[in-house]
């Protein structure tokens, strides 16, 4: 799950002293026998399945900020199809099979981050600035593309040299070579998976096209002389945000609910006794929350980025390693990737240019910027499997303002340049790992991610379209969350303090002291009990009903971990159907309401 912070919950079942230092690999014993690996049927599910994930964090990473890296989700459904598609004639998915086919899969997936149509895209909506569809496509699959050859690059020196472990990748690799012997287990996980999200679909038509059940149940009554629904608080009729609850897990919940709470609850109602909001709806009041709430976020970011700046030295090993090392084959094709960086970084500078109008040498300076901050992703995906995403293309806008001050739309295009980029890195690592472990061939993986890149464009453009025309942008339908980050990040870098409403500056101060102090203390023996900065700082820009629904997943989840323990897994998958579930009905809904085809039951 992510939102720009990708982690990921799941973990190998061996440890990862025992897996990195196995020689062979435990999980290549009875692998690389005559196996297939780059076969039709893997081609077919992987596309299939990645399709269904692009539209899934689409959906989901326009309402609320997260979007998921999809490895482990994406194992079980591509083994699933490939399952499906056994006859006769052929025999059961292997292990190879598996992992190209989730390598594919979440290559698709990955590209609406990569493009920015999370964040960015929709940021430079709001600021005026709308890009063509064609060239947010060859932005999104150039800089895709940069980030899954960086990630080859770095593969001999990070997985072989370094030993990073990469603790999604070592968990994909457990997760499909016991796929090969099943288990009641991943039958029922399967089943449970299929089965909510089938369910899902259903209850989402209903809710959206048949009007037989409400969206939300907002709480009646007022607070502090406001009526609690033009503050929007209460329960969404939400199974994609209770999903998102149990997947993000109590301290994220708990994180969402007390910044909605604060904000909501508390700072909305003295916004409009104030008179600080012409009137009470929520893109009025979000105007001025987004302040805090970024605050806090940023704080949040800046503050873990600084265990990171020990590995600035082996930053520099790497960029010195490129080019060197390698023998034989893999040295001829390192150099060839090597060749096809710069081109390829070129290509999708310049694709932004176009769109944007970026000057010659703000792109040069993205160009610099791209290489050392993917690098620093790709240390601590590797060391302890947080992508800082966002927090690598502030960086980006804040050194932009500095250089082109007053340009807000260049300073949202110049972050997402390296965050588009730093997204694949990552995850092509993790899948690289898997690879690793278990005997796959990284030429085919590199081949398939690529493949991943133009298909996730070809399906997330048109979903983003489809369902920005249906409800809009900044709406309590979409409040995207991660767009007003970057749009309050390149207003205060390119305006200062010019840029902000009345008192923001004071909250914008709060919040990110409150943001450095969270995220430190997580770091100590109270990690445990604080709650999430990062979480906090979003429930200040949702809908207070999304972030009560989603804790309330989080809530119910832990509770059936904690009565049943052995459900954990099941408690998972319920979710990530509950998710696609929503998320594709919700497509389907969108593309009929834009065509007239259907009209809205509210």
């Amino acid at each position: 799950m992510s939102k720009g912070w990708v982690s990921h919950s799941e973990e190998a079942s061996a440890p990862v002293s025992e897996v990195l230092t196995a020689a062979p690999s435990p999980f290549t014993s009875a692998l690389r026998v005559n196996q297939a690996e780059l076969t039709t049927r893997a081609l077919l599910s992987g596309g299939t399945i990645g399709a269904l994930l692009a539209i899934t964090n689409v959906h989901m990473g326009l309402k609320t900020g997260m979007w998921e890296t999809g490895s482990i989700v994406a194992t079980l459904l591509t083994f699933s199809c490939m399952s499906t598609l056994v006859s006769r004639r052929s025999n059961a998915p292997t292990a190879l099979e598996t992992h190209l086919a989730q390598t594919l899969a979440v290559s698709v997936g990955a590209l609406p981050s990569a493009a920015g149509l999370l964040g960015a895209i929709p940021a430079l909506a709001l600021l005026g600035v709308r890009p063509s569809g064609g060239w947010v496509a060859l932005w999104g699959v150039g800089l895709g593309t940069l980030g899954v050859l960086i990630a080859y690059l770095l593969r001999r020196r990070l997985l072989e040299h370094e030993r990073l472990p990469f603790p999604t990748g070592i968990a994909t690799a457990e997760l499909i070579s016991t796929l090969n012997t099943p288990t009641p287990t991943h039958r029922g996980r399967a089943r449970a998976l299929w089965g909510t999200g089938l369910g899902t679909m259903l209850f989402t038509w209903l809710r959206d096209a048949g009007g037989v059940f409400p969206s939300v149940w907002l709480l009646p009554g007022q607070w502090r002389g406001i009526p609690l629904e033009k503050l929007l608080l209460g329960v969404g009729w939400n199974p994609m945000m209770l999903g998102i609850g149990m997947m993000l897990g109590v301290q994220g919940g708990l994180g969402l609910l007390l910044g909605t709470l604060v904000a909501w609850g508390g700072l909305a109602p003295w916004l409009v006794h104030e008179g600080r909001v012409n009137q009470v709806e929520f893109r009025a009041l979000v105007a001025w929350l987004t302040w805090p709430g970024v605050g806090l976020m940023v704080g949040a970011a800046i503050s873990s980025l600084v265990p990171l700046v020990s590995t600035l030295p082996k930053v520099l090993g790497d960029v010195w390693w490129l080019g060197r090392g390698a023998v034989g084959w893999e040295a001829t094709a390192a150099q060839r990737v090597g060749r096809a960086v710069l081109p390829t970084a070129l290509l999708a500078l310049v694709a932004g240019g176009l769109a944007l109008g970026m000057h010659p040498l703000q792109l040069l300076l993205s160009l610099l910027l791209v290489l050392p901050l993917c690098l620093v992703c790709a240390h601590s995906a590797g060391q302890t499997d947080i992508h800082p995403i966002s927090p690598m293309g502030q960086l980006t806008q804040v050194a932009f303002g500095l250089v082109s001050p007053g340009q807000a739309a260049l300073n949202v295009a110049a972050g997402s340049v390296v965050s588009g980029a730093a997204a694949p890195t990552g995850l092509s690592l993790c899948s690289l790992q898997a690879g690793r472990l278990l005997g796959a061939t990284p030429s085919r993986q590199l081949l398939v991610q690529l493949l991943g890149l133009v298909l996730g464009a070809a399906v997330s453009l048109p979903a983003y379209s489809l369902l920005v025309t249906a409800h809009g942008l900044g709406t309590p339908e979409l409040p995207v969350p991660t767009a007003h980050q970057f749009k309050t990040v390149a207003e205060f870098a390119s305006k200062g303090l010019d840029g902000l409403p009345p008192r923001a500056l004071l909250a914008l101060g709060l919040g990110f002291g409150t943001g450095v102090l969270l995220s430190m203390a997580t770091r100590g023996r109270l990690a445990r009990l604080l709650p999430s900065a990062t979480a906090m700082g979003v429930g200040f820009i949702l809908p207070a009903h999304y972030a009560v629904t989603i804790a309330l997943g989080a809530f119910l989840a832990a509770g059936v971990r904690r009565r049943w323990p052995t459900t954990s897994s099941h408690v998972q998958a319920v979710g990530t159907g509950a998710i696609m579930g929503e998320s594709l009905v919700g497509l389907l809904v969108a593309a009929l309401l834009a065509l007239g085809l259907i009209s809205s039951p509210g």
